[in-house]
């Protein structure tokens, strides 16, 4: 089977799931813990591969610390959330220090850990403030948008691609294929608005307000990408697991959507939505 195919009967398969878990904020929640757990792990994993001594430790460490976050925070608030990631860091980095039994694997146990809490659970985390304060409707814009982003910009770069974008770390990445990516976005947020609107009677965020957000969508997910791949680069390895076939790992799936949910938050919370 060819890998076009393995990565749409994959999405037709996780995409429903997905979706209908933004039908309650409690599912929400789990629904971002669960990706946290697997996308962590993942990070965690690559980041202690030439480690042997008590890696496996700081990936639980890592983990569970990453996946207490979303959780505490969605239940808790900003507020208590705050603290709580910054209680983490703490202790973490303390532990770490204390632990460490080789001096070049203080890195590793203190950045690996502490990286995987702000990079993946926190940034992942603000879904739940954009659902709490502007709506589910918005919530699964951001999603589903990164998706038809990402969609558009690999066909037409694979099509049309000639002006590279980073050649050390993302070579395939090109400026047509987001220019592509960036004109899909757009039409397809004007469709999401009023179709969700029509049907569902949910607000979703303005015509004037969905231009700023597809450019937004277009600049931070090829950026998330591309901060992804210099990880992977880094670690000499090609995905960062395999838990989604044809897709690689499940960070390899939410990569832009990591840069992409805080500041689309910045940008509601900006614009007064």
């Amino acid at each position: 089977m060819s890998e076009t195919k393995t990565r749409t009967i994959t999405a037709l398969i996780v995409a429903p799931f997905v979706v209908l878990c933004f039908v309650s904020y409690e599912s929400l929640i789990g629904l971002v813990a669960a990706v946290v757990l697997l996308a962590s792990y993942e990070l965690l994993n690559i980041s202690f591969s030439k480690i042997q001594n008590g890696s496996r430790y700081y990936i639980l460490i890592g983990v569970a610390s990453s996946v207490a976050f979303p959780v505490f925070y969605g239940l808790n608030g900003a507020r208590e959330g705050l603290s709580f990631l910054i209680a983490i860091f703490l202790v973490n980095s303390i532990v770490g220090i204390i632990t460490v039994a080789d001096k070049s694997g203080v890195w590793n146990a203190v950045l690996g850990t502490n990286l995987s809490i702000l990079y993946i659970a926190g940034c992942l985390s603000f879904f739940l403030p954009i659902y709490l304060n502007h709506g589910p409707g918005n919530a699964l814009l951001t999603l589903s948008a990164v998706w038809i982003f990402d969609i558009f910009a690999y066909f037409t770069g694979k099509r049309y691609g000639k002006h590279k974008i980073s050649k050390t770390f993302s070579p395939l990445k090109s400026l047509e294929g987001v220019i592509g990516g960036l004109i899909a976005t757009f039409l397809y947020t004007v469709l999401f608005k009023l179709v969700f609107e029509f049907l569902f009677d949910i607000d979703v965020m303005s015509i004037s307000m969905a231009a700023i957000f597809s450019v937004l969508v277009a600049v931070m997910g090829t950026f998330g990408d591309i901060f992804e791949s210099a990880l992977k680069r880094f670690f000499k390895v090609k995905h960062s697991g395999s838990a989604l076939p044809g897709h690689g790992g499940m960070l390899d799936r939410i990569d832009g959507l990591l840069f992409v949910t805080p500041t689309t938050y910045f940008l509601l919370q900006f614009l007064k939505f």
